[in-house]
């Protein structure tokens, strides 16, 4: 893109840029600094870069269905540590939907012993405070769990409920630093954009995941993860969300499609644009259809290839 070139609500790339920069610097002086910094938290291999977004496996059946289509989930439907072994990825997002599972959760966490790592959500649809949430991830999940890498900021922009104000996110962000915790944030590309008043939010994460909610907009989702590239830094670790699901038409998403989104995101995890993908969502892994079917193809297929260029 030529450095004059117009971007998404014609603003140039060079004043968008600028804006980032200033974005950036006040965040600096606030000391809002992420302490893992880069992709060594990884290793080499591009399957310990998979994730799987992870939720409660009754939970299937809120997957987008309109009350008048009469619609409902056809097939099985598996809890989280169990997709994650049936896609073959070895880490998963523990996101609470629809406040499932309730806390106290009692043995439902058990599962994750199973895991190489999984991250919790501090802002999901689940009951308690960020501070309640906050405090049952430092005092209880991780005593209890040496594979336990951290919390995540889930829908953070585009819904108003999850969205906190600068202060209290270098809080939330201090205390995993504290607890050798990592900080995660959600952006989508087409309902967020890329906005120079999420560096700051940015900043203070040490991992940001990027998203596409419609389908139907994956086309240009590769220049998206592009530009989030050049927003948060080559040093930054991002990850590429990919919906098996689309929420917004309530069925797998469409094999074309599929296709098109495993086929750049290999290119950017060639090209080293993306540090993982997460693969969205767990409960549907034991699913015959054409879109869960390819992604364990590709999985397969990459999952043992090395990351990047070397």
């Amino acid at each position: 893109m030529d450095k004059t070139e117009t971007m998404n609500g014609g603003v140039s790339r060079r004043d968008f840029l600028g804006e980032i920069a200033a974005a950036s610097a006040v965040a600096s002086a606030a000391g809002c600094r992420s302490i893992f910094q880069g992709s060594s938290f990884y290793g080499p291999t591009i399957r310990d870069r998979l994730w799987m977004w992870g939720h409660h496996a009754q939970m299937c059946h809120k997957s987008g269905f309109k009350k008048s289509s009469g619609r409902k989930w056809e097939g099985p439907t598996v809890e989280q540590a169990e997709g994650c072994r049936l896609m073959g990825i070895p880490n998963d997002c523990f996101i609470r939907w629809g406040n499932m599972p309730d806390h106290p959760w009692g043995d439902y966490i058990e599962q994750f012993h199973q895991l190489k790592r999984f991250a919790f959500g501090i802002t999901d649809g689940g009951n308690g405070t960020v501070w309640d949430k906050l405090d049952w991830a430092i005092n209880e999940i991780k005593p209890a769990f040496p594979n336990f890498t951290g919390g995540f900021l889930d829908d953070f922009f585009a819904v108003k409920a999850h969205t906190q104000t600068e202060d209290v996110v270098k809080k939330i962000a201090d205390r995993l630093h504290e607890n050798d915790l990592r900080l995660s944030i959600v952006v989508y590309s087409d309902q967020d954009g890329i906005k120079p008043g999420f560096k700051p939010y940015i900043d203070m994460c040490d991992e940001t995941s990027f998203w596409c909610w419609h389908s139907e907009n994956l086309g240009q989702h590769e220049g998206s993860v592009r530009q989030m590239r050049d927003f948060i830094g080559p040093d930054k670790s991002l990850l590429m969300g990919v919906y098996m699901w689309d929420y917004t038409l309530g069925e797998p998403v469409p094999a074309s499609r599929m296709e098109m989104q495993l086929e750049f995101a290999e290119r950017l995890l060639r090209e080293e644009v993306v540090t993982g993908l997460i693969f969205h969502p767990t409960y549907s892994a034991a699913l015959d259809v054409p879109a869960v079917n390819l992604a364990k193809q590709w999985i397969r297929a990459h999952g043992d290839d090395r990351w990047g260029r070397g």
